[in-house]
């Protein structure tokens, strides 16, 4: 899945998904925020505050994350795709709000997949540099080959998971594309948190969240195809689902069909639509949905149904 570099990277302005993927993904994994964003600050995250009441808010950013430390001072995680003169400024701003309603000074931590031309913003009375972390400038051969030791040592419990989730951004040096990390990732996961499926689903929303606008069509397609029994049924599914991706949702399926009648499903294709359809029915999902996966009239899903609620009952 190797492709041009400059064809796969595109800076949208402003992309609601990084900031979904930052807020989320440290408020659940914030233990391993401060390692994950090398800083040298002492203590622990023991809360996340709030900046709702704050007056200065910044232009593109849709959940800052306000971190406060034991070592009672705040900590300021912003994703920006393109940071430029006026952010700095609103940043600024931004800290000097956050510090006179929590009482404690703040610094910012920004990432980025791009470095900016201007790092630091100064005036006769304000002075601001921020942290920037490019994850580009971070190898993804050495994350990886780190992630893979402990899962072999069966240490999952040491691994990052906020490495795991920005890795398929980070640079390759064997020439892997976004998309390639993006799929390398997928798979870790299941090793990761082998025995717990909603924490594998988690890890899937936030690193196809993440990726969704670096990749191709194309590419989501070929992930989708190639992991399917991993991702079917899953939320990250539906993600790809409302950005269009049906026609790769559909070969993923049929080749999951073909799968698993290759190992064993001796009855025919058609006893195996049955199968998914009940599954699906069992997870609420409604007729013509049902119907577009597996190719079944919405009369024999209705039947399908009906038997279901009498087993029920």
């Amino acid at each position: 899945m190797q492709t041009n570099e400059q064809d796969t990277i595109r800076y949208i302005d402003t992309d609601k998904n990084q900031d979904k993927v930052l807020k989320e993904s440290f408020s659940l994994y914030k233990g391993g925020s401060l390692e994950f964003l090398d800083e040298e600050l002492n203590g622990e995250i023991t809360d996340i505050l709030s900046p709702e009441k704050t007056e200065t808010t910044t232009s593109k950013s849709y959940s800052d994350k306000i971190l406060k430390l034991s070592n009672n001072t705040g900590l300021h995680i912003e994703w920006e795709s393109d940071i430029n003169t006026d952010d700095l400024m609103r940043f600024c701003s931004y800290n000097i709000d956050m510090s006179r309603m929590h009482k404690i000074p703040f610094k910012t931590v920004i990432l980025t997949t791009k470095m900016p031309k201007d790092t630091a913003y100064k005036n006769l009375s304000v002075s601001f540099t921020p942290k920037v972390i490019n994850l580009r400038e971070r190898i993804a051969e050495n994350k990886l080959a780190e992630i893979e030791q402990k899962i072999s040592a069966g240490q999952q419990s040491q691994i990052n998971m906020l490495e795991l989730i920005y890795l398929p951004l980070y640079k390759s040096t064997t020439g892997k594309s976004i998309a390639d990390l993006l799929d390398t990732a997928i798979k870790l996961t299941s090793k990761v948190v082998a025995d717990d499926h909603r924490k594998q689903e988690k890890l899937y929303d936030l690193l196809i969240l993440l990726t969704a606008s670096f990749v191709t069509e194309q590419e989501l397609n070929t992930i989708l195809e190639e992991n399917m029994r991993l991702l079917e049924n899953h939320p990250a599914v539906r993600v790809l689902e409302d950005r269009g991706f049906k026609n790769g949702m559909r070969k993923g399926l049929d080749q999951g069909l073909n799968q698993g009648l290759s190992q064993g499903l001796n009855q025919g294709l058609n006893h195996a639509k049955v199968e998914i359809a009940r599954n699906m029915l069992q997870a609420g999902e409604d007729y013509s949905r049902i119907s577009l996966f597996t190719g079944l009239a919405t009369d024999r899903i209705a039947e399908l149904d009906a038997e279901r609620q009498g087993r029920g009952a």
